[in-house]
């Protein structure tokens, strides 16, 4: 990668793809002065290495040094040099590829991030995990910084991107999906990826910021804001008072508007707002190009033509034009001959027509009825769509499984059996069967009982974000059944595939993970169970980390970092080298009598109180009471 960096330009990177082309070369005496090259460039790169290893200062380096950097490289720099190659690299301003800011992030993580991200480079701080930082400010500080970078470096499916959107609304306190405009503003760029739940429950705030982003939005984002501008709340109003400013305003919201939407515009406000829309160049983004045509379509006035009313679903249909399958087919007739429609091939834009149509009819969702007959037709639902149906038929169910295999419908199929199961249906073997071609995104969606039943087999493909809203007692059941599907595997590759069972990993289960050396990071420890880390030695917490081990002091006032703090001797707390405080005081006896268990304050433990530790929770008590209250409980025990 160095040689590739430094190469001069203007000379050829790959060696001639035909043996005749290399044998004139070598014929015309062109082998040596293309050694020579060779020679020169590596010699170059072994240069530029021992330059950033060497050198005093990298703001002392040209741009060209540093915009060539690999990876290898800075894996043999110490923390404190990493730190100034981020910083010079931001000073100078120079563009780094994604596997070069990906490799700066990784070695600024292996410690604890500095608390002035500043100097470095905006793009950086999209790979780095801002969990690290300590106090509101530091985190409000990082977004503002993070407002600045160029977001599209990162896919909207990457999982760094992903980590920023969830950092980014526990920093700003965001429990649920409702947001304020201020929230909206600090998000920045990252505002674009917040789902369809967001959309619905925020419009207000929300839809001017989803106007303005550079990329179209998603299905689940249109459909939501679909139903928030149809709905006429602010900040747009009814589109009915919509005006050629409103339309401006709305931008990339256009390709959400559907027909009923557009037919609600004033007329006259649509025609002036094509005329001078298709004469600007600045609206000639992709999905904007796309949607005008439709616009001009739908803004006329789409009276079915005499003789072309529909009577019957059948081929002639195929030929129609949109607006006329809009205008003259009737969403009662879809229904009724929904395997007419199945049977014959219409286009994916003529099927969003009679969607559509059917949603209009159904706006509270699909009676089974019409749901058994949908066969093919299921592939154009939605998530949201399908929440809210009412499915209890088993032959339903395998059904639309039986359609849905291989056609990447994950998301539908994972909420057709969430709402199978809300309704009391039964999983039978040819169901769990059909359900193992599709990602487990359902698991959480299973009773502990029926979890039970699924196959380990299915366990493979689960991925951290599938089981987030699994409950403990259903992480109790797939925990075990984890690892014994994992049994064979060892070390790091072990705990990632176990990682994102252990919310129902026992203390016992911990302490055996604790002797197989997989080194958990803060983040994994912080999703176990509380009352299973809190029976952890201070020896077995070191040994389930192992290099990460720092991380704790970082989290020790979140649980369950701070429950298992209180559990522990301060000496052995202190031991560790961490600063952790809050441990039990040397010469302090524990009374734990199965009470409900009192959070004990940020500063110093209670103070010894033998009333208050008779009377249930944790109480600590100080020395001198320790002899009464042994004397106290042993005739209670001898009984016992």
């Amino acid at each position: 990668m160095a040689l590739l960096a430094m190469q001069p330009p203007g000379r050829s990177r790959r060696t001639p793809p035909h043996g005749s082309l290399l044998l004139l070369l070598f014929s015309l005496g062109w082998a040596q002065p293309w050694r020579a090259q060779a020679r020169e460039t590596g010699q170059e790169a072994a240069l530029r290495d021992r330059v950033l290893t060497n050198a005093s200062s990298f703001d002392s380096l040209p741009p060209d040094l540093l915009l060539g950097f690999t990876c290898a490289e800075v894996s043999g720099l110490s923390m404190e040099r990493v730190q100034e190659l981020a910083v010079a690299v931001g000073r100078k301003n120079v563009t780094l590829r994604v596997d070069q800011l990906r490799c700066l992030a990784h070695s600024l993580s292996a410690h604890r991030l500095p608390e002035d991200l500043d100097a470095f480079p905006p793009d950086l701080l999209l790979f780095l995990n801002p969990a690290g930082l300590s106090g509101p400010q530091a985190c409000a500080r990082f977004l503002s910084r993070v407002s600045e970078a160029n977001l599209d470096v990162l896919p909207r499916t990457a999982p760094e991107r992903r980590q920023l959107l969830a950092a980014a609304l526990a920093c700003r306190g965001v429990r649920g999906s409702r947001l304020s405009a201020a929230d909206v503003l600090a998000l920045g760029g990252l505002a674009c990826d917040l789902p369809g739940c967001f959309v619905a429950d925020s419009a207000a705030a929300l839809l001017p910021r989803l106007a303005i982003c550079p990329g179209p939005l998603d299905q689940d984002q249109q459909e939501a804001a679909r139903a928030a501008l149809q709905g006429g709340g602010p900040p747009y109003g009814s589109p009915s008072t919509w005006s050629v400013s409103t339309l401006d305003a709305l931008q990339g919201l256009l390709p959400a508007l559907g027909p009923d939407i557009i037919r609600s515009i004033p007329k006259g406000v649509m025609t002036a707002w094509l005329q001078r829309t298709y004469r600007n160049p600045l609206w000639r983004r992709p999905e904007l190009t796309m949607v005008l045509p439709r616009f001009r379509r739908d803004a006329e006035n789409m009276t079915c033509p005499p003789g072309r009313e529909a009577r019957v679903v059948d081929e002639s249909l195929i030929f129609y034009k949109e607006w006329e399958l809009e205008a003259c087919v009737d969403g009662a007739l879809l229904a009724a001959q929904m395997d007419r429609v199945n049977a014959i091939p219409f286009t994916y834009e003529q099927l969003n027509i009679f969607k559509r149509k059917l949603d209009k009819i159904y706006p509270q969702g699909y009676p089974e009825s019409l749901i058994r007959q949908l066969g093919y037709f299921f592939l154009t639902m939605s998530p949201r769509d399908i929440r809210k149906w009412n499915v209890t038929s088993p032959h339903t169910v395998s059904t639309l499984l039986s359609i849905s295999k291989g056609r990447n419908t994950d998301a539908q199929v994972a909420a057709l059996i969430a709402q199978y199961v809300s309704g009391g249906g039964q999983l039978h073997r040819d169901t769990l069967d059909a359900l193992a071609a599709f990602r487990p995104t359902y698991l959480c969606s299973f009773s502990p009982e029926q979890l039970g039943a699924v196959p380990t087999s299915v366990l493979w493909a689960v991925e951290p974000q599938d089981l987030d809203m699994c409950s403990a007692r259903q992480l109790g059941v797939l925990y075990p059944k984890a690892r014994l599907a994992f049994r064979n595997m060892s070390g790091a590759a072990y705990l990632v595939k176990i990682r994102s069972f252990l919310g129902g990993a026992s203390t016992e289960d911990l302490r055996a993970l604790s002797r197989r050396n997989v080194s958990m990071d803060v983040a994994t420890f912080k999703k176990l169970q509380t009352e299973a880390v809190v029976g952890l030695a201070v020896p077995e917490v070191q040994r389930l980390l192992g290099p990460h081990v720092g991380g704790l002091a970082a989290e020790q006032k979140s649980s369950p970092v701070w429950d298992w703090i209180l559990r522990q001797r301060q000496d052995d707390l202190d031991a560790m080298g961490l600063g952790l405080r809050g441990g039990v005081p040397n010469g302090y006896l524990v009374l734990d009598l199965g009470g409900r268990r009192r959070q004990v304050g940020a500063g110093r433990p209670d103070p010894p109180s033998l009333p208050g530790a008779l009377s249930g929770g944790r109480r600590l008590l100080g020395p001198f009471p320790v002899l009464s209250a042994t004397l106290t409980l042993l005739p209670a025990l001898a009984l016992r």
